[in-house]
């Protein structure tokens, strides 16, 4: 025979049921509370300074990180192309100024130089002795100018004479005539030697002045060759340490070719990239921070 079962009122599940709406409402109440009005931070009192709030610059500091390089770098580059033939000293050495890193070797600069230096072994004989062909000249003409001046004294003292003669009768006009003539042209023969011999030293100054000019053109050529093959030892240029160096024994280096660099190690820099993200559109800033 059926009997009437008695529902229970509070079943497990239904617990369980209010029990979740419950804690539901409950979070969204407490959410409501602490997110809705003033923020709240529990702080240890001793930790909490109060001071005057001032209008003024705002400081803040952002750790970054940088690369710390040296104060100056001084690159080395091939002033004249060349064979690697030395190398004295090894990449990271510390150099002083004009220490010697490499040495290079070149045929044509050093025929080009051997050819510079017969020019100016010609040229300066050449000279030499233009110069003294016109000393020679030169004495050959006061000797002749010598000569002339003792004519011309000799003819005068003569008319002088026949001058005085011929006023006391004594000789002819034929007589007079002649040694007046012949003074006259020893007269006019002075003055174009003189003339010639005034000429003669101008132009002997031109001459040897174009020749000592050309000579000093052949031998500022000469030096610039010089220099130029000097050029092919490598040297420090300031005090430093090398760094970079690429040359190999055998090695060629073409003319302004990258050979390595001098790092000034009497400072630092450090440098730092920073970039402005809320900048449109947004820029990459390198900076250098100078080291003590």
């Amino acid at each position: 025979m059926d009997r009437v079962i008695a529902k229970k009122k509070w079943t497990t599940k239904r617990i369980l049921t209010i029990a979740g709406i419950v804690g539901i409402v409950a979070l969204i109440a407490g959410s409501y509370y602490f997110t809705s009005g003033k923020s709240r931070l529990n702080v240890e009192t001793d930790r909490i300074t109060i001071s005057e709030v001032k209008k003024g610059v705002f400081k803040d500091v952002i750790p970054v990180n940088g690369v710390v390089l040296p104060i100056t770098s001084i690159y080395l580059d091939a002033i004249e192309g060349g064979r690697v033939e030395e190398k004295f000293v090894e990449d990271g050495t510390i150099m002083k100024s004009g220490q010697p890193i490499l040495r290079l070797s070149n045929t044509d600069l050093a025929l080009s130089l051997v050819n510079q230096e017969t020019q100016v072994y010609n040229l300066l004989t050449q000279m030499t002795i233009a110069r003294n062909a016109a000393q020679q000249n030169t004495v050959t003409k006061l000797n002749q100018m010598t000569d002339v001046d003792n004519q011309l004294k000799e003819a005068e003292r003569i008319y002088e004479l026949d001058k005085k003669l011929y006023g006391q009768k004594v000789i002819g006009s034929q007589e007079f005539k002649q040694a007046e003539n012949n003074y006259n042209y020893q007269l006019e023969k002075k003055r174009l030697s003189e003339q010639i011999l005034k000429q003669d030293s101008i132009s002997v100054k031109q001459e040897l002045n174009q020749a000592r000019q050309s000579y000093e053109r052949t031998q500022n050529a000469l030096d610039v060759m010089r220099k130029k093959v000097g050029d092919l030892i490598v040297r420090a240029p300031v005090d430093g340490q090398l760094t970079s160096l690429d040359a190999e024994i055998g090695q060629l280096k073409n003319k302004t070719e990258r050979l390595g660099q001098i790092d000034v190690l009497s400072g630092f820099k450090v440098r730092v990239d920073i970039m402005l993200i809320n900048v449109y559109p947004y820029f990459k800033a390198c900076k250098y921070i100078y080291l003590p």
